[in-house]
């Protein structure tokens, strides 16, 4: 599995499990007062796990590669370089065998 796949898989299987959580997060909501007095602690809990999922898919979301393709143009320092112009330049050089 290549790092664009692992990377992919990951952010959906932890999408999955936020949409899970917040779905039991909202089914805590409704309960009455009085039920939801005995799970104060775990409901914190879970509001923490929840924010820590969503810290991690949106560092995912940020850091892995989505395309293994060059972008159009990168900096070097203060150059600038287009691969695609860079590309179609025909060049003659005059060593070798």
């Amino acid at each position: 599995m290549n790092v664009y796949d692992y990377c992919e898989t990951v952010t959906k299987e932890l999408g999955n499990w936020r949409t899970k959580l917040t779905v039991l997060d909202h089914k805590i909501g409704v309960l009455p007062c009085g039920a939801k007095e005995k799970m104060v602690g775990s409901i914190e809990e879970l509001h923490m796990v929840i924010a820590e999922m969503e810290d991690r898919l949106y560092n995912l979301e940020h850091a892995c590669p989505t395309s293994w393709s060059p972008s159009s143009d990168e900096r070097v320092g203060p150059v600038v370089i287009n691969y695609e112009e860079a590309a179609g330049e025909k060049v003659d050089y005059d060593f070798g065998g």
